[in-house]
Protein backbone atom coordinates (compact mmCIF):
# COMPACT_ATOMS: atom_id res chain seq x y z
CA UNK A 1 0.00 0.00 0.00
CA UNK A 2 1.19 3.53 -0.81
CA UNK A 3 0.19 6.69 1.06
CA UNK A 4 -2.18 9.16 -0.59
CA UNK A 5 -3.79 12.20 1.07
CA UNK A 6 -3.44 10.62 4.49
CA UNK A 7 -4.71 7.22 3.34
CA UNK A 8 -2.79 4.04 2.68
CA UNK A 9 -3.96 3.11 -0.81
CA UNK A 10 -4.46 -0.63 -1.42
CA UNK A 11 -3.19 -2.36 -4.51
CA UNK A 12 -5.70 -3.66 -7.06
CA UNK A 13 -6.01 -7.11 -5.47
CA UNK A 14 -6.57 -5.67 -2.00
CA UNK A 15 -9.05 -3.15 -3.43
CA UNK A 16 -11.15 -5.96 -4.90
CA UNK A 17 -11.18 -7.73 -1.54
CA UNK A 18 -12.22 -4.53 0.28
CA UNK A 19 -15.09 -3.91 -2.10
CA UNK A 20 -16.27 -7.52 -1.78
CA UNK A 21 -15.98 -7.46 2.03
CA UNK A 22 -18.03 -4.24 2.08
CA UNK A 23 -20.67 -5.88 -0.12
CA UNK A 24 -20.86 -9.01 2.05
CA UNK A 25 -21.05 -7.08 5.31
CA UNK A 26 -23.68 -4.72 3.87
CA UNK A 27 -25.76 -7.72 2.74
CA UNK A 28 -25.99 -8.91 6.36
CA UNK A 29 -24.25 -12.21 5.78
CA UNK A 30 -22.09 -11.86 8.94
CA UNK A 31 -18.83 -12.93 7.24
CA UNK A 32 -16.04 -14.21 9.45
CA UNK A 33 -12.28 -14.01 9.04
CA UNK A 34 -12.15 -17.74 8.35
CA UNK A 35 -14.85 -17.59 5.65
CA UNK A 36 -13.29 -14.54 4.01
CA UNK A 37 -9.85 -16.14 3.99
CA UNK A 38 -11.26 -19.20 2.22
CA UNK A 39 -13.25 -17.06 -0.21
CA UNK A 40 -10.22 -14.98 -1.27
CA UNK A 41 -7.70 -17.81 -0.86
CA UNK A 42 -5.47 -15.70 1.38
CA UNK A 43 -4.07 -16.03 4.89
CA UNK A 44 -6.28 -14.98 7.82
CA UNK A 45 -3.78 -12.27 8.76
CA UNK A 46 -4.40 -10.70 5.34
CA UNK A 47 -8.12 -10.54 6.07
CA UNK A 48 -7.41 -8.99 9.49
CA UNK A 49 -5.40 -6.26 7.69
CA UNK A 50 -8.27 -5.66 5.26
CA UNK A 51 -10.78 -5.32 8.10
CA UNK A 52 -8.45 -2.95 9.95
CA UNK A 53 -8.12 -0.85 6.80
CA UNK A 54 -11.89 -0.61 6.43
CA UNK A 55 -12.30 0.33 10.08
CA UNK A 56 -9.31 2.63 10.66
CA UNK A 57 -8.61 4.18 7.25
CA UNK A 58 -12.11 4.31 5.75
CA UNK A 59 -14.13 4.78 8.95
CA UNK A 60 -16.28 1.69 8.48
CA UNK A 61 -18.45 1.03 11.61
CA UNK A 62 -17.37 -2.60 11.78
CA UNK A 63 -18.37 -4.72 14.74
CA UNK A 64 -18.45 -8.43 15.53
CA UNK A 65 -21.76 -10.02 16.46
CA UNK A 66 -21.69 -13.29 18.34
CA UNK A 67 -24.48 -15.79 17.85
CA UNK A 68 -25.22 -19.44 18.38
CA UNK A 69 -24.11 -20.09 14.81
CA UNK A 70 -20.73 -18.45 15.40
CA UNK A 71 -21.50 -14.84 14.46
CA UNK A 72 -19.61 -12.54 12.12
CA UNK A 73 -18.95 -8.91 11.10
CA UNK A 74 -21.66 -6.29 10.49
CA UNK A 75 -22.03 -2.49 10.26
CA UNK A 76 -23.42 -0.80 13.34
CA UNK A 77 -24.60 1.98 11.02
CA UNK A 78 -26.37 0.38 8.02
CA UNK A 79 -26.29 3.69 6.12
CA UNK A 80 -22.48 3.68 5.92
CA UNK A 81 -20.98 3.92 2.43
CA UNK A 82 -17.38 3.91 1.34
CA UNK A 83 -16.14 7.51 1.46
CA UNK A 84 -15.55 9.52 -1.71
CA UNK A 85 -11.90 10.00 -0.80
CA UNK A 86 -11.54 6.29 -1.44
CA UNK A 87 -11.33 7.60 -5.03
CA UNK A 88 -8.29 9.71 -5.83
CA UNK A 89 -8.81 13.41 -6.57
CA UNK A 90 -7.67 12.99 -10.18
CA UNK A 91 -9.98 10.01 -10.64
CA UNK A 92 -12.95 12.02 -9.36
CA UNK A 93 -12.15 14.90 -11.71
CA UNK A 94 -11.82 12.43 -14.60
CA UNK A 95 -15.21 10.87 -13.82
CA UNK A 96 -16.92 14.25 -13.67
CA UNK A 97 -15.26 15.30 -16.93
CA UNK A 98 -16.59 12.13 -18.54
CA UNK A 99 -20.04 13.06 -17.28
CA UNK A 100 -19.65 16.55 -18.70
CA UNK A 101 -18.71 15.12 -22.09
CA UNK A 102 -21.82 12.95 -22.06
CA UNK A 103 -24.00 15.92 -21.08
CA UNK A 104 -22.63 18.10 -23.88
CA UNK A 105 -22.78 15.46 -26.62
CA UNK A 106 -26.34 14.30 -27.07
CA UNK A 107 -27.22 10.71 -27.80
CA UNK A 108 -24.65 8.99 -25.60
CA UNK A 109 -25.65 5.52 -24.32
CA UNK A 110 -26.20 5.00 -20.59
CA UNK A 111 -26.18 8.76 -19.96
CA UNK A 112 -28.85 8.60 -17.19
CA UNK A 113 -26.97 5.77 -15.43
CA UNK A 114 -23.71 7.74 -15.50
CA UNK A 115 -25.46 10.89 -14.25
CA UNK A 116 -26.91 8.90 -11.34
CA UNK A 117 -23.51 7.51 -10.38
CA UNK A 118 -21.87 10.93 -10.50
CA UNK A 119 -24.70 12.41 -8.45
CA UNK A 120 -24.11 9.86 -5.68
CA UNK A 121 -20.36 10.53 -5.78
CA UNK A 122 -20.99 14.25 -5.38
CA UNK A 123 -23.13 13.56 -2.32
CA UNK A 124 -20.20 11.77 -0.67
CA UNK A 125 -17.92 14.80 -0.95
CA UNK A 126 -17.72 17.44 1.71
CA UNK A 127 -18.77 20.95 0.66
CA UNK A 128 -15.15 22.08 0.44
CA UNK A 129 -14.06 18.98 -1.52
CA UNK A 130 -16.94 19.48 -3.96
CA UNK A 131 -16.00 23.12 -4.54
CA UNK A 132 -12.39 22.18 -5.33
CA UNK A 133 -13.34 19.37 -7.72
CA UNK A 134 -16.09 21.34 -9.47
CA UNK A 135 -13.75 24.31 -9.95
CA UNK A 136 -11.26 22.08 -11.74
CA UNK A 137 -13.96 20.48 -13.90
CA UNK A 138 -15.37 23.92 -14.79
CA UNK A 139 -12.09 24.79 -16.50
CA UNK A 140 -12.91 22.33 -19.31
CA UNK A 141 -15.67 22.29 -21.91
CA UNK A 142 -16.45 20.09 -24.88
CA UNK A 143 -17.64 22.40 -27.65
CA UNK A 144 -19.39 19.62 -29.56
CA UNK A 145 -22.09 21.85 -31.01
CA UNK A 146 -22.33 19.83 -34.22
CA UNK A 147 -23.14 16.51 -32.58
CA UNK A 148 -26.06 14.82 -34.29
CA UNK A 149 -29.05 14.20 -32.10
CA UNK A 150 -30.57 10.77 -31.91
CA UNK A 151 -32.71 8.61 -29.69
CA UNK A 152 -30.45 6.86 -27.17
CA UNK A 153 -32.96 3.97 -27.19
CA UNK A 154 -31.86 3.22 -30.76
CA UNK A 155 -28.21 3.07 -29.63
CA UNK A 156 -29.09 0.79 -26.73
CA UNK A 157 -31.22 -1.48 -28.92
CA UNK A 158 -28.40 -1.79 -31.45
CA UNK A 159 -25.87 -2.66 -28.76
CA UNK A 160 -28.25 -5.18 -27.19
CA UNK A 161 -28.83 -6.94 -30.52
CA UNK A 162 -25.06 -7.13 -31.01
CA UNK A 163 -24.56 -8.72 -27.58
CA UNK A 164 -27.27 -11.27 -28.39
CA UNK A 165 -25.94 -11.72 -31.95
CA UNK A 166 -29.37 -11.22 -33.50
CA UNK A 167 -30.13 -9.53 -36.80
CA UNK A 168 -32.14 -6.32 -36.80
CA UNK A 169 -34.60 -4.81 -39.23
CA UNK A 170 -34.58 -1.04 -39.62
CA UNK A 171 -35.55 1.87 -41.83
CA UNK A 172 -32.63 3.91 -43.18
CA UNK A 173 -33.10 7.46 -44.47
CA UNK A 174 -31.24 8.01 -47.75
CA UNK A 175 -30.52 11.70 -48.49
CA UNK A 176 -29.96 11.01 -52.18
CA UNK A 177 -33.58 9.90 -52.65
CA UNK A 178 -35.14 11.75 -49.73
CA UNK A 179 -36.88 8.57 -48.64
CA UNK A 180 -36.62 5.63 -46.24
CA UNK A 181 -35.42 2.15 -47.17
CA UNK A 182 -36.20 -0.99 -45.16
CA UNK A 183 -33.34 -3.44 -44.68
CA UNK A 184 -32.02 -6.25 -42.50
CA UNK A 185 -28.64 -5.82 -40.86
CA UNK A 186 -26.02 -7.83 -38.93
CA UNK A 187 -24.13 -5.54 -36.54
CA UNK A 188 -20.42 -6.14 -35.94
CA UNK A 189 -19.79 -3.08 -33.78
CA UNK A 190 -21.41 0.18 -32.59
CA UNK A 191 -18.92 3.02 -33.09
CA UNK A 192 -18.83 6.77 -32.45
CA UNK A 193 -16.77 8.56 -35.12
CA UNK A 194 -16.67 12.21 -36.16
CA UNK A 195 -19.49 13.29 -33.79
CA UNK A 196 -21.88 10.53 -34.86
CA UNK A 197 -22.80 6.95 -33.89
CA UNK A 198 -22.67 4.25 -36.57
CA UNK A 199 -23.52 0.58 -36.97
CA UNK A 200 -20.70 -1.35 -38.60
CA UNK A 201 -21.67 -4.60 -40.20
CA UNK A 202 -23.30 -6.22 -43.18
CA UNK A 203 -26.65 -5.61 -44.84
CA UNK A 204 -28.27 -8.97 -45.48
CA UNK A 205 -28.02 -9.70 -49.19
CA UNK A 206 -25.18 -7.22 -49.81
CA UNK A 207 -21.62 -8.10 -50.76
CA UNK A 208 -19.74 -5.32 -48.95
CA UNK A 209 -19.72 -4.26 -45.31
CA UNK A 210 -21.27 -0.92 -44.46
CA UNK A 211 -21.43 1.83 -41.84
CA UNK A 212 -24.96 3.08 -41.11
CA UNK A 213 -25.35 6.44 -39.28
CA UNK A 214 -27.69 5.85 -36.34
CA UNK A 215 -29.05 9.39 -36.74
CA UNK A 216 -30.64 8.22 -40.02
CA UNK A 217 -32.18 5.06 -38.57
CA UNK A 218 -35.66 4.54 -37.19
CA UNK A 219 -37.73 1.52 -36.24
CA UNK A 220 -34.76 -0.67 -35.29
CA UNK A 221 -36.16 -4.05 -34.23
CA UNK A 222 -34.43 -7.25 -33.18
CA UNK A 223 -35.31 -10.47 -35.02
CA UNK A 224 -34.95 -14.13 -34.06
CA UNK A 225 -32.28 -14.72 -36.72
CA UNK A 226 -28.83 -15.28 -35.23
CA UNK A 227 -25.43 -14.60 -36.82
CA UNK A 228 -21.73 -14.61 -36.01
CA UNK A 229 -19.25 -11.75 -36.39
CA UNK A 230 -16.66 -12.83 -39.00
CA UNK A 231 -13.20 -13.57 -37.67
CA UNK A 232 -11.65 -11.32 -40.28
CA UNK A 233 -13.52 -8.25 -38.99
CA UNK A 234 -10.86 -5.93 -37.54
CA UNK A 235 -12.17 -2.84 -35.73
CA UNK A 236 -8.75 -1.14 -35.75
CA UNK A 237 -8.52 -1.59 -39.50
CA UNK A 238 -12.07 -0.28 -39.94
CA UNK A 239 -11.16 2.87 -37.96
CA UNK A 240 -7.85 3.42 -39.73
CA UNK A 241 -9.26 6.15 -41.98
CA UNK A 242 -10.11 9.47 -40.29
CA UNK A 243 -12.46 10.46 -43.15
CA UNK A 244 -14.74 7.47 -42.71
CA UNK A 245 -14.75 3.74 -42.12
CA UNK A 246 -12.41 1.58 -44.17
CA UNK A 247 -14.57 -1.45 -44.87
CA UNK A 248 -12.90 -2.96 -47.91
CA UNK A 249 -13.15 0.16 -50.12
CA UNK A 250 -10.19 0.81 -52.48
CA UNK A 251 -7.50 3.12 -51.15
CA UNK A 252 -6.45 6.35 -52.89
CA UNK A 253 -3.15 8.19 -52.54
CA UNK A 254 -3.98 11.87 -52.17
CA UNK A 255 -1.82 15.02 -52.46
CA UNK A 256 -3.33 18.39 -51.50
CA UNK A 257 -1.79 21.87 -51.60
CA UNK A 258 -2.86 24.56 -49.12
CA UNK A 259 -2.02 28.27 -49.14
CA UNK A 260 -2.66 31.28 -46.93
CA UNK A 261 -4.64 30.76 -43.73
CA UNK A 262 -5.54 27.23 -44.82
CA UNK A 263 -1.84 26.28 -44.76
CA UNK A 264 -1.55 27.34 -41.14
CA UNK A 265 -4.72 25.53 -40.11
CA UNK A 266 -3.68 22.31 -41.85
CA UNK A 267 -0.17 22.41 -40.37
CA UNK A 268 -1.26 22.78 -36.75
CA UNK A 269 -3.02 19.45 -36.26
CA UNK A 270 -3.24 15.85 -37.37
CA UNK A 271 -6.08 15.26 -39.82
CA UNK A 272 -5.38 11.68 -40.79
CA UNK A 273 -3.29 8.78 -39.41
CA UNK A 274 -1.34 8.44 -42.68
CA UNK A 275 -0.70 12.14 -43.32
CA UNK A 276 2.67 13.65 -44.26
CA UNK A 277 3.32 17.38 -44.45
CA UNK A 278 5.78 19.18 -46.74
CA UNK A 279 6.49 22.86 -46.10
CA UNK A 280 7.47 25.11 -48.99
CA UNK A 281 9.51 28.32 -48.99
CA UNK A 282 6.49 30.35 -50.16
CA UNK A 283 4.52 29.34 -47.03
CA UNK A 284 2.32 26.76 -48.71
CA UNK A 285 1.88 23.23 -47.35
CA UNK A 286 1.45 19.97 -49.23
CA UNK A 287 -0.51 17.30 -47.36
CA UNK A 288 -0.28 13.70 -48.56
CA UNK A 289 -2.38 10.83 -47.20
CA UNK A 290 -4.11 7.58 -48.11
CA UNK A 291 -7.87 7.36 -47.84
CA UNK A 292 -10.76 5.25 -49.07
CA UNK A 293 -13.27 8.12 -48.83
CA UNK A 294 -13.04 10.74 -51.56
CA UNK A 295 -16.61 11.95 -50.95
CA UNK A 296 -15.84 12.77 -47.31
CA UNK A 297 -12.60 14.43 -48.39
CA UNK A 298 -14.50 16.68 -50.80
CA UNK A 299 -16.74 17.91 -47.97
CA UNK A 300 -13.67 18.66 -45.85
CA UNK A 301 -11.84 20.47 -48.66
CA UNK A 302 -14.87 22.65 -49.40
CA UNK A 303 -14.33 24.40 -46.08
CA UNK A 304 -10.98 25.81 -47.28
CA UNK A 305 -12.39 27.45 -50.40
CA UNK A 306 -9.82 28.78 -52.87
CA UNK A 307 -6.91 28.10 -50.50
CA UNK A 308 -6.98 24.37 -51.30
CA UNK A 309 -5.91 22.69 -54.53
CA UNK A 310 -5.98 18.99 -55.43
CA UNK A 311 -2.72 17.71 -56.91
CA UNK A 312 -3.85 14.08 -57.12
CA UNK A 313 -5.69 11.85 -57.77
CA UNK A 314 -7.61 13.11 -60.82
CA UNK A 315 -10.79 11.42 -59.54
CA UNK A 316 -10.76 13.65 -56.46
CA UNK A 317 -10.21 16.79 -58.54
CA UNK A 318 -13.08 15.89 -60.85
CA UNK A 319 -15.36 15.11 -57.90
CA UNK A 320 -14.53 18.43 -56.24
CA UNK A 321 -15.18 20.37 -59.47
CA UNK A 322 -18.48 18.58 -60.03
CA UNK A 323 -19.67 19.43 -56.52
CA UNK A 324 -18.59 23.06 -56.99
CA UNK A 325 -20.48 23.35 -60.29
CA UNK A 326 -23.57 21.83 -58.72
CA UNK A 327 -23.37 24.34 -55.87
CA UNK A 328 -23.00 27.26 -58.30
CA UNK A 329 -25.85 26.06 -60.53
CA UNK A 330 -28.29 25.55 -57.66
CA UNK A 331 -27.57 28.95 -56.13
CA UNK A 332 -27.48 30.91 -59.41
CA UNK A 333 -30.86 29.52 -60.38
CA UNK A 334 -32.31 30.67 -57.06
CA UNK A 335 -31.15 34.31 -57.46
CA UNK A 336 -33.93 36.64 -58.54
CA UNK A 337 -32.99 39.25 -61.17
CA UNK A 338 -32.48 42.75 -59.83
CA UNK A 339 -35.33 45.12 -60.55
CA UNK A 340 -34.99 48.90 -60.62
Amino acid sequence: MTPHNGLEWPNKTALRRLLEIDRLVRAGGLPTVEKLARRFEVAERTVYRDLAYLRDQLGAPLAYRRSDGGGGYYYTDPSYVLPANFIRHGEMVGLLLAGKLVEQTAGQPRAPALAGLLGRLRELLTENELLIVEAEVAAFDYAARRTRRLDTAVVEAAARSLRRRRRVTLDLYEPATGGWRALEFETYHVVHLNTAWHLLGLEVGADERAALPLARIKGLRETDERYTVPRDFDLDAALADAFGFRLGAPEHRVALEFRGEAARLVAEREWHPSQRLSFRADGSVVLTLRTAHLEELVRWLAGFGGDARVQSPPELRELLLRRARELITVNEDSIEPHRD
